[in-house]
């Protein structure tokens, strides 16, 4: 992450110069980097990572019936009464898909407000309702409905993708190397499809994680002129220049790992999918966790699983890309517990300690 971090100031630099690309390059280190060690600091065990689940989730649960409000009014609520006090987001379009405005909540965009509450989903079931069964499928549930107010395949598919990763670690909690089967089934469907199609995987997924045909058109064709861009600047990326592609595209690119690749070159993107799985590898690596930790992981993991394949479909920015760097930085304790050294103990816990010995004395 340190990597990813100085690499893209170097390269929002030499693009930009120091003028204009220096605010820039402070603003990306500070967002990302900044953003994964303050996670790293703050939280250093499990109570503290169970903390910010629970935030996470009552923030998800609190914009909920806010969300069902818009879909069906077709009114931004929360939007248009901040705005009369604060400076807020613009209200995106009326687009309407099955009748129902989508939700945009309190965010830029409808997607982004999807990807959000998509977070918590994986760590509600495993972390936020761990003491009772029904309390982590009912928190998931009501996480899963605030994700589908938003009507984006990318955030729909990512909550699909980690409730499949739920039922695959539930169903197959007695094997062995159950990982290892799923990836191998994972990169043989994948195979399959390049093989078996005349056009290529990418498009094949692409066509069916779409709800209109004409935003998968538009998702094909910013693949194929993005990798265009990063054939012709593989090291130093264009930075914040705007990408080459005919005039009748726009110049959105829903697609973050390809933005990171157009903007900072591939060592940009390595950087920065090696810092992803670094995390998820390492942590699954982990042994002889007790039950709670183990929980936390398995949540963490498979939400980053499910958020890497959503951000496929989509770009993050502001609030929605400082809490990835959040999460990924959220779960650097658990390799702390694995050297033998302590979670250092919480201050509830300390004054509770001192309240029971002197009771004892």
């Amino acid at each position: 992450m340190f990597l990813a971090a100085t690499w893209g100031a170097v390269v929002l630099v030499t693009q930009h110069g120091v003028d204009k690309g220096l605010q820039s390059a402070g603003i990306f280190v500070i967002e990302t980097f900044g953003t994964f060690l303050f996670a790293r600091r703050y939280i250093r065990d499990v109570l503290a990572f169970q903390r910010m689940v629970r935030a996470l989730v009552f923030m998800v649960l609190f914009l909920l019936p806010f969300a069902v409000y818009e879909n069906v009014a077709g009114s931004p609520i929360l939007i248009e009464l901040l705005g009369k006090i604060f400076t807020v987001y613009d209200i995106v379009g009326s687009e309407a898909r099955y009748g129902l405005r989508r939700a945009q909540g309190t965010f830029e965009h409808f997607i982004l407000f999807g990807v959000v509450c998509s977070s918590a989903f994986a760590l509600s079931f495993y972390v936020f309702g761990a003491g009772t069964r029904l309390g982590g499928r009912l928190s998931a549930g009501l996480v899963a409905m605030a994700v589908v107010s938003s009507l984006s395949s990318g955030a729909i598919l990512s909550v699909i993708a980690q409730a499949m990763l739920i039922v695959w670690d539930k169903v197959t909690a007695s094997l062995t190397r159950r990982w290892g089967i799923l990836a191998t089934i994972a990169i043989a469907a994948y195979c399959a499809v390049e093989l078996s199609s005349n056009r290529t995987a990418f498009d094949v997924f692409i066509s069916y994680l779409t709800f209109n045909a004409d935003t998968s058109y538009m998702r094909v064709h910013i693949w194929h002129y993005g990798t265009q861009s990063v054939m012709q600047h593989p090291i130093f990326g264009i930075g914040l220049n705007d990408w080459e592609r005919p005039e009748w595209m726009g110049g959105s690119m829903d697609n973050f790992w390809l933005v990171t690749a157009v903007r900072y070159g591939v060592p940009g993107l390595l950087f920065m999918a090696g810092g992803f799985l670094s995390v998820c590898f390492g942590l699954g690596r982990l042994k002889d966790l007790s039950f709670e930790v183990a929980q936390c992981r398995k949540g963490l993991i498979i939400t980053l699983c499910g958020l890497a394949l959503s951000i496929c479909t989509v770009h993050l920015w502001d609030g929605p890309y400082v809490l990835l760097m959040f999460l990924l930085g959220s779960g650097m304790w658990m390799f702390d517990a694995r050297n033998g050294i302590a979670p250092a103990r919480s201050a509830a816990q300390n004054l509770h300690s001192r309240s029971v010995t002197r009771l004892n004395l």
